[in-house]
Formats: C-alpha cells, sequence, structure tokens
C-alpha cells in the first residue's frame, strides 16, 4: 500500500519539527526579539554572533516556509524578521557609538596626563635650575 509510507513522512516530518532542537520559525524571531533587547542593553561579540545566527536560522525557516507555497506566512515572517533586522541594526549603531566615545574620552584623558606631566616636568626642571 502506498499511502503507508506517505502517512509515515508526514509523521516523520510532524515529529521533526516539534522537537526542542528544531524551533519553529515563530519561536526563533521570539528568541532574537530577546537577544537583541539583551544585545543592546549589553552588546558583546558572544551576543552578537548568536544573533547572526538565529537570523540565519530564521532566513532558512522563511525560505522553507516560502517552498512549500504558503507566502502569505512567509510574507508575515519576512516583516518580522526585518523590523528585528531594524531593532538590532540600530543596537549595533548604538554600542558602536559608545564604544568611539569611550575611546575618544580614553584619549583625551591620555593627553591631559601628558600635558600634566610635561607641565610638572617643566615646573620640576625650572626648580632645579634656580
Amino acid at each position: 500500500m502506498r499511502t503507508q509510507p506517505a502517512i509515515a513522512l508526514v509523521l516523520s516530518a510532524v515529529v521533526l519539527f516539534s522537537m526542542p532542537g528544531c524551533p519553529k520559525p515563530q519561536d526563533t524571531a521570539q528568541t532574537l526579539q530577546k537577544e537583541v533587547s539583551v544585545y543592546a542593553a549589553a552588546p558583546t561579540d558572544e551576543a552578537a554572533a548568536k544573533i547572526d545566527e538565529g537570523f540565519t536560522r530564521l532566513d532558512s525557516q522563511i525560505a522553507k516556509i516560502r517552498a512549500d507555497g504558503k507566502t502569505d506566512e512567509a510574507g508575515s515572517l519576512g516583516q518580522q524578521r526585518d523590523a528585528l533586522q531594524a531593532q538590532y541594526t540600530a543596537a549595533r549603531m548604538t554600542a558602536s557609538l559608545l564604544k568611539a566615545k569611550e575611546a575618544a574620552a580614553n584619549v583625551g584623558k591620555a593627553f591631559r596626563e601628558a600635558g600634566e606631566a610635561f607641565g610638572q616636568a617643566l615646573q620640576d626642571g625650572s626648580t632645579n635650575n634656580d
């Protein structure tokens, strides 16, 4: 009978997609939302790598949904993905600006300390010559 292999295939797909290791696209999007929020509050390279992996996974899931002919669902998830990408890009830009601000402050501090040391050296030199 041909229906048994077809039923087995369908059941295998259901089991595969319901397994914890194979998150649903909506679950992937929700996880990404949380990860982007955490990254925005405390950006790290590890968090960025995890988010990038999440986007790769979501893109793959969206492509599969689109290939299955579910264009409305794929379009909706694609819009959600694009909104998450925009949030992530904004968080990355903010993190970069904060790093640049910190670096500029450190350069300013270094110049100030060098100026103070130079001024102290001049004072010490002028008092030794008297």
